[in-house]
């Protein structure tokens, strides 16, 4: 309900002539002002507090204290838990604007990502969460095949090697030439055939890094998304007012907030 206050004030003059007579004089005056609460305020100056409140969020939404800033640090701590279990890191560029990269990528040294193992996501139970596990998993099945690609030629790789090494120690202690030479067509052929392997697993280790990449960039976008729809939120007149009507905040007739 609204307040009603009064202040009194009393002033004495005191004035003295030539003749050092003395006069005192005595005045009295009295100011009354009112405050608001949100609900009392006729709609204009609702409208009036709505504003004020909104222009001063937009100024003060990286600070502490805004909405914004509350908001903005939930969601990059849910990016911080789901940056534990998986290779992705969220940062800021110099336009506040946020994205992700795989963990390991150095992009002023133009360093590819460190290749790490991948998992599914879960989220840690909040909005924030859910929406950037979405995102993540909607690459994590592909990465993780190709991880799985990768082991499996890793180990036929591993065996045409052994070949090599084998065939390779055998041929000195052979009885014959035809012996010798059989043994160094087997050389030669797992030799090529590693190498060929070789040659796919690395290409199967750069798709699964870009795609490990461009994962880190949709969580990114993700992040930057919801931050940018939290910060439009608190800008907006329906936030404010229902967040006034409820708040114990005093405001001028005029919507002035005191």
């Amino acid at each position: 309900m609204s307040i009603i206050t009064t202040t009194y004030t009393e002033r004495k003059t005191i004035t003295t002539d030539d003749a050092g007579n003395v006069t005192i004089t005595t005045s009295h005056a009295a100011h009354t002002s009112s405050e608001y609460l949100f609900n009392e305020l006729a709609e204009e100056a609702k409208a009036r507090a709505i504003s004020d409140a909104i222009e001063e969020e937009q100024r003060t939404a990286y600070e502490w204290g805004s909405q914004t800033y509350f908001t903005t640090e939930e969601i990059l701590d849910c990016a911080h838990d789901l940056g534990k279990q998986q290779p992705v890191e969220i940062s800021q560029d110099y336009g506040c604007s946020w994205y992700g990269t795989a963990r390991g990528t150095n992009y002023y040294w133009h360093h590819p990502a460190k290749w790490e193992e991948v998992t599914e996501a879960t989220d840690n139970g909040i909005c924030w969460s859910m929406d950037m596990c979405d995102a993540w998993n909607r690459y994590a099945p592909r990465i993780i095949a190709l991880q799985e690609a990768h082991e499996e030629a890793t180990e036929q790789a591993d065996v045409f090697w052994s070949i090599v090494s084998d065939a390779n120690w055998t041929k000195y202690y052979a009885e014959t030439d035809a012996e010798r030479e059989r043994l160094e067509a087997i050389e030669d052929a797992a030799t090529e055939a590693a190498g060929e392997i070789e040659d796919m697993r690395d290409r199967i280790e750069d798709a699964a890094e870009e795609l490990t990449e461009e994962a880190a960039r949709a969580v990114g976008d993700t992040v930057d998304g919801l931050i940018e729809a939290e910060r439009d939120y608190y800008s907006s007149e329906e936030f404010w007012r229902e967040w006034l009507k409820d708040g114990d905040d005093r405001y001028t007739r005029e919507g002035e907030r005191i």
